[in-house]
């Protein structure tokens, strides 16, 4: 062995040896051997705190889930022996794994892998107009037993159908189901649904002075409406129980599924039902992915003192595939197409491209949960996580005032319990100015940002920020990366929809184009090294796991992708069309693109479906499912 190579085994030896890797036998025996070898390519370390000085490689060798050696192939390959798999790259690039910081991959797996069950929680259920949804939950009463739930969502995402929610009472799902609960919600995260009396029954014994959130008319009659704390009580303390083995099968889908996108990584909100399906699969060694969790245990209790005091200071612990990173209250606002993001601005009625404005259901600056205690506890949650060594993650945003208020609470519970090292955070990025990003800096804090806000273009947020507070001002303040990064603020990009790829959020961030072309806040593009970082080794910060993923370090976990282009040389347009062709986590390989396997002999693994719902950025594409 050259002393070279001599000096680089060392180093990995004694890293590894550090960390528990050697533990007598295997590894330290006579002609140890890595499992797998990967040379002759490209290998982007992103080892440099600079983007722009990361060092290339040409080769890795990965040994018991963790990477052995970084440098050239007759480096890596000297650790090759008769059992190693070795990969022959022929020039392929190699990133370090996508670190994901805001998906929603347990309602992603609800809502797309329930055999048989569409968007419907519990029953089949497909929304037209309101009196065929009256109809449907009347026909669903019929099969039920006195007592029995009926929980039933409108649709996908945030919006609620035009009409349903506006002019629909407790009194028309009480005519159509007298003798069971009922809950009709906005999508699998049971988003502002509306309940019967049957419902208001269970909520009140348990709560008789009221909950927050508990809507009420000016008689202080429940109006059968829900949001926030009461939305996610109702859910969380009465619902009947999911199947933790039905959830496994669905959740480890949605798994493969980032897999084969290139994920190794992926940050969610986590609900307990979840949480014991993802333990399931954990304790199986079974995920496809690691799962870094935002735990909404807090969040579901109207005492959100009681559950952040029992357990201070989680974050980090866990195991290596499933751990937790910060407790959070869900949302600050709602999203601006409804004008349900906390603005300072007021919405106009008449918007052509948001038809919902019209309606009003906030009142005229949007709804601002951090604003009023009646609505949420969510400025007691972030007050106790301060207090009892929490950080907040996966946390809604969606206009500027709720960030003002959001920041206005730390900068006053900062001065009682300090939290500059916790790296607190902001998610989505959907509208911030240089002051918003001027005090997270001094508060120590974070972003996690979406390009899918600047993708959406004239009927999307960027489009609808354009009308609230100018074109201009939009463009310079919806996901605003070159003044974080310009601020030594790390941002992280995230996708926050099923499907939508990582490298067109990598190529929006550099462009800063929308799906139709238009050019919106040029000054806020980043260069595509700082869009990998993002991706990456800003990233692991975020789901505080920075010495042990996002980037590709001797020591480190084994987590890398092989990509089907050269992410440094191919145009900026065509970012986009980058493909996953090969995703290792932990030294396994947990995804192969079938075409590349057949040709390589490498294993059929993972995902198999066609991702015809995937948005990519290409014309023909469909826009997610």
């Amino acid at each position: 062995m050259k002393m070279g190579v001599m000096k680089k085994w060392t180093v990995g030896m004694l890293l590894l040896g550090a960390m528990g890797l050697f533990p007598g036998s295997r590894a330290l025996a006579a002609g140890m051997e890595a499992d797998m070898v990967i040379y002759n390519g490209k290998i982007l370390t992103a080892d440099s705190p600079d983007p722009n000085g990361f060092t290339v490689a040409q080769a890795v060798a990965l040994y018991d889930g963790k990477i052995l050696v970084v440098g050239t192939n007759e480096e890596a390959l000297e650790m090759a022996g008769p059992g190693t798999r070795k990969i022959d790259l022929a020039g392929r690039t190699v990133i370090p794994g996508i670190v994901e910081t805001h998906q929603h991959i347990q309602s992603y797996a609800i809502r797309h892998y329930r055999p048989g069950r569409g968007i419907g929680i519990t029953d089949d259920f497909k929304w037209t107009n309101k009196a065929d949804a009256l109809a449907q939950i009347r026909t669903i009463a019929m099969g039920k037993k006195p007592g029995e739930w009926i929980v039933v969502a409108t649709g996908s995402g945030s919006a609620p159908p035009p009409g349903f929610f506006s002019d629909t009472t407790v009194a028309d799902l009480d005519q159509v189901a007298p003798n069971n609960p009922v809950n009709v919600s906005n999508g699998v995260d049971n988003s502002m649904p509306l309940v019967n009396s049957k419902a208001l029954e269970l909520l009140l014994k348990r709560y008789p002075q009221g909950i927050a959130g508990l809507e009420r008319d000016e008689n202080g009659k429940p109006t059968g409406r829900l949001l926030s704390t009461a939305a996610r009580t109702m859910r969380y303390e009465f619902w009947p129980p999911e199947s933790v083995e039905e959830l496994a099968v669905m959740h480890k889908k949605e798994m493969e599924e980032a897999a084969a996108m290139g994920m190794t990584t992926v940050s969610t909100r986590m609900p307990n039902e979840s949480m014991r399906s993802f333990h399931l699969l954990d304790q199986r060694g079974e995920m496809p992915v690691r799962v870094a969790y935002t735990s909404q245990l807090a969040t579901e209790s109207a005492d959100p003192e009681m559950i952040l005091r029992r357990y201070p200071g989680m974050m980090g612990n866990g195991t290596d595939w499933f751990w937790v990173i910060g407790t959070t209250a869900i949302n600050a606002d709602h999203v601006p197409s409804t004008a349900g993001a906390c603005v300072t601005a007021t919405y106009p009625r008449e918007a052509i491209n948001f038809p919902l404005w019209r309606f009003q259901m906030y009142g005229p600056h949007g709804i601002c949960y951090l604003g009023d205690e009646k609505l949420s506890t969510a400025r007691r949650l972030v007050e106790a996580a301060a207090q009892f060594g929490w950080r907040i993650t996966g946390y809604h945003f969606g206009g500027d005032q709720a960030a003002n208020q959001y920041l206005d609470i730390l900068e006053e519970v900062n001065k009682k319990y300090p939290i500059t090292d916790r790296l607190f955070a902001i998610d989505h990025c959907r509208y911030i100015t240089q002051e918003h990003v001027d005090r997270a800096k001094r508060l120590g804090m974070t972003f996690s940002c979406g390009p899918k806000y600047v993708w959406g273009g004239e009927k999307g947020d960027v489009g609808a920020f354009s009308i609230l507070f100018g074109e201009e001002a939009s463009g310079d303040s919806v996901v605003p990366l070159r003044r974080m990064v310009d601020a030594g603020v790390k941002p992280t990009l995230q996708s926050d929809q099923h499907g939508f790829s990582a490298f067109l959020g990598m190529e929006i961030a550099v462009l800063r184009k929308d799906k139709d072309g238009k050019l919106w806040g040029p000054q806020q593009r980043i260069n595509r090294r700082e869009a990998l970082y993002a991706y990456t080794r800003w990233a692991s910060e975020y789901v505080w796991k920075e010495k042990n993923i996002g980037t590709i370090e001797p020591g480190k976990w084994a987590d890398l992708v092989v990509l089907d282009r050269d992410f440094l040389t191919i145009p900026d347009e065509d970012i986009h069309n980058i493909d996953p062709l090969v995703t290792i986590v932990g030294g396994q390989i947990k995804y192969t693109e079938p075409n590349y396997a057949r040709s390589m002999g490498l294993p059929q693994v993972g995902f198999r479906e066609n991702p015809t719902w995937w948005v990519r950025g290409r014309p023909t594409d469909p826009q997610g499912r």
